[in-house]
């Protein structure tokens, strides 16, 4: 671990032989010396102590190597957002997507790749790829593929060099193989003939199973989410059992011991063990090795080994000896989210699966579910942190959907096998039972993804991080874990932390807030009514509107509704937003609204009505039908009270025009006496205009949003000193590539002598409460 956080060094000290071996001697040198210790010898502090120094030392030569590599990659140089051309080999089978309902991008990976971007050639293993629709490619073909080259946001520690970013909004070009061009790219020998099987697979297993729910199929059997649509994986993910589509050690578990069993048939003792280990094997290296897969496989490698000589293996011994072997291997996989989540969850099932059952739950009828909950409660313990940490989201509805979808799982994956590898229409009756399965699988997620049993956003860590310590302490004090106590305190600990932001907004009722938040280059702003009802003004930029109904990933423009405007409403409790309002139809403005709708319920939606004719805007409405949101376009004059807080329209007048910035939806919000001003991306001649229909009186507000994120078209100062802000709020995104705010703006600004400029690309979100003492600026939640 140690050489992880090394930048550059020299290449002769991290000889990767040389790490390997005293890794491998420093581990079994802390293995021993810490079993000196446990026999109560004396002097074993001693020893356990020069083996944490060993075991450092180990990582810093096993580490050094790869960290050093991984910080000097030529893909961390390519810069972002530019144009690439990416040519190698389709690892999985891109299908062909028809305009119409089914435009989008579908997720693929693209291996032994070579980038050009910016002047720069890189090499890579492998690279993600979202590419539009278009003909179908079969994994194994050559391509050629152009698009936008996305960087990942850097974090504290290297990560492998294909994790650096990803190509967006790609097409791709297959190459011809007899010019001899498609012949000179990708893998070779063993690694193409793995690809190519894996194609034969897929296209087999999606020949057989009914179209509904073919695609978490090839997930559950093959490891391929490249047809699965957002809808589904949303599902998934809502009901925390997204890593049953991720090859799990569950699915490993299963084939092994259903492998064991069929060889068993026909060979006796222990041998058949090794057989069934490296058949298993090899199912995991055909899709793709994944981190869990690989622990299971390892473990199972070391179980059968330990049969065959009839000496018995702790199953904590041989968890440790595959993640020995893993890191050893590449040191870098550490910082792998799904090697971290795979070996905390099977600590955690190891822990459920020790747990002694109260008296009244050990009995024979429900000893079998009292083990599978409390199995279930280990590993969401145990790896709640670290989904915290990565993704923000924590699920407890995971407990009980990993327990129901865990049986059908095991049914699922049998017959899904039979459906792939029996011939001569035998599997039309295995296909039929793999078919209800599935549906019974995608029922199980939507239900449990619809209980309100999860949070996420922004301050999980802490709340996550006392439910680790609750179980650490736990593990430690075995005496509580006997009387119960340690059980009572991480459910006391659960239940604080689920009810938390339900808590505090029945304790911020009576006290209003307006908050403007940084959403990059596009505008979003909530406020909360003194009654504890919420509205939403835009929703930030997003590409999902545009993208509807397509694979899930990183789309081309970063999705603020999901990242930044949803974990806020979830971290203050809310579950219904009474309006939600768009300033004009494009997407940096509404594009975040898809996450809006995904993550709460919306009543009612106010849009200016400027008929843009785009597919995205489209695709808005429609899904405004489907949620069951009431659609209003408010015009200059009309008033909307909603509690204590009193919208007045602006902006448009009569019919709003083709432009959508000129007849963006312009208002002033009052809450007793603090008065907020958004003019969405409206031009000075909007505000003359708004100015001569108010007359004599004026737009004055305490804080005024600055029109187009600062452009010098908008903002004039005849308006500046209308409105007279005590604040002037610019939404802009840092090094932009407009120039926002212009220089002009800003001397504007400075001529009006308006007191307070915040701008969201230097000082994040800003937030303003107001109560019956007056309004102040509040650190945003």
């Amino acid at each position: 671990m140690a050489g992880l956080a090394l930048a550059r060094g020299e290449a002769a000290l991290s000889y990767a032989p040389v790490g390997a071996g005293v890794g491998l001697l420093c581990v079994l040198a802390g293995r021993a010396a810490l079993g000196h210790a446990s026999r109560g010898r004396r002097g074993g502090a001693i020893p356990v102590g020069m083996a944490l120094v060993f075991i450092g030392l180990a990582g810093l030569y096993a580490g050094l190597r790869r960290g050093t590599a991984a910080l000097g990659a030529c893909a961390a140089e390519l810069r972002g957002n530019v144009p690439a051309v990416v040519a190698g080999t389709v690892g999985d089978a891109v299908p062909a997507r028809d305009a119409g309902s089914e435009d989008g991008l579908v997720r693929v990976s693209i291996r032994d790749v070579r980038i050009v971007s910016g002047g720069e050639i890189c090499r890579l293993g492998a690279v993600r790829a979202f590419v539009r629709p278009g003909a179908a490619h079969e994994a194994g073909t050559a391509v050629l593929a152009r698009g936008v080259w996305r960087t990942a946001e850097a974090g504290w520690l290297p990560r492998p060099p294909e994790a650096l970013g990803w190509l967006s909004g790609a097409t791709l070009e297959a190459l011809d193989a007899h010019e001899g061009t498609g012949s000179r790219l990708g893998p070779r020998g063993v690694r193409r003939w793995l690809i190519e099987w894996r194609a034969a697979l897929l296209a087999r297993l999606d020949a057989r199973l009914a179209p509904r729910h073919r695609a978490i199929g090839k997930a559950l059997l093959l490891a391929d989410r490249s047809t699965l649509d957002p809808a589904t994986r949303e599902a998934f993910v809502g009901a925390g059992i997204i890593h049953l589509l991720a090859i799990s050690g569950l699915h490993v578990g299963l084939i092994g011991a259903s492998l064991a069993w069929l060889i068993g048939l026909r060979v006796r003792g222990p041998r058949r063990l090794l057989w069934a280990a490296g058949c298993t094997s090899a199912y995991v290296v055909l899709i793709g090795a994944p981190p869990s897969a690989v622990r299971a496989a390892l473990m199972f490698w070391g179980w059968a080994l330990a049969f065959r000589r009839e000496r018995p293996a702790r199953i904590s011994d041989l968890a440790a000896l595959a993640a020995m072997l893993a890191i050893l291997a590449d040191p870098l996989i550490v910082t792998d989210p799904g090697f971290q989540l795979s070996f905390a969850g099977f600590t955690g099932v190891v822990f459920g699966g020790r747990l002694r059952l109260p008296r009244p739950l050990s009995a024979r009828r429900l000893r079998g579910l009292a083990r599978a909950l409390a199995v279930s409660c280990g590993a969401f313990l145990a790896t709640a942190p670290i989904a915290a940490f990565h993704f923000d989201r924590i699920v407890i509805a995971s407990i009980p959907a990993s327990v129901v979808a865990g049986a059908v799982v095991g049914l699922a994956l049998p017959a899904l096998a039979l459906t792939l590898i029996l011939p001569w229409g035998t599997w039309v009756l295995f296909a039929g039972a793999a078919d209800i399965s599935l549906a019974c699988l995608a029922a199980i997620a939507s239900f449990f993804a619809e209980l309100p049993l999860s949070w996420s956003g922004p301050g999980l860590g802490p709340r996550a991080w006392l439910v680790a310590a609750g179980l650490a302490g736990l593990a430690l004090d075995r005496t509580r874990l006997r009387r119960g106590l340690g059980i009572v305190a991480i459910g006391a600990a659960l239940a604080l932390t689920s009810a938390w932001p339900s808590v505090r907004a029945m304790l911020d009722r009576g006290t209003a807030l307006v908050c403007t938040l940084d959403v990059g280059q596009g505008d979003a702003a909530v406020a909360r009514t003194g009654a504890g009802r919420w509205l939403v003004f835009d929703a930030g930029p997003g590409d999902a509107f545009r993208t509807a109904g397509t694979a899930s990933g990183p789309p081309a423009m970063s999705d603020a509704g999901g990242r930044v405007v949803v974990p806020f409403l979830r971290a203050m409790g809310v579950r219904t937003v009474e309006l939600f309002a768009i300033s004009h139809p494009h997407l940096d403005h509404f594009g975040g609204g898809a996450a809006v709708f995904d993550a709460v319920r919306v009543r009612r939606v106010l849009d200016p009505g400027v008929p843009e004719p785009s597919s995205a805007y489209l695709a808005f409405l429609e899904r405004l039908e489907l949620e069951g949101a009431s659609w209003h376009a408010p015009r200059a004059g009309d008033r909307l009270r909603i509690d204590d807080v009193e919208l007045e329209f602006l902006w448009p007048e009569d019919e709003a025009g083709t432009d959508a910035n000129e007849g963006s939806l312009s208002f002033r919000l009052t809450v007793r006496d603090f008065r907020y001003v958004n003019t969405g991306d409206a031009s000075q001649p909007v505000e003359r205009a708004i100015l001569e229909q108010l007359a004599p009186i004026r737009p004055e507000a305490d804080m005024l949003k600055l029109g187009h994120h600062g452009s010098r078209t908008s903002t004039s100062l005849e308006w500046l000193r209308a409105t007279q802000p005590d604040i002037a709020i610019i939404s802009a995104g840092a090094l932009n590539r407009y120039g926002h705010p212009h220089a002009a703006t800003l001397a504007r600004l400075d001529s009006a002598r308006v007191e307070r400029v915040w701008r969201t690309d230097l000082e994040g979100p800003l937030c303003v409460e107001i109560d019956a003492d007056g309004w102040r600026i509040v650190d945003a939640p």
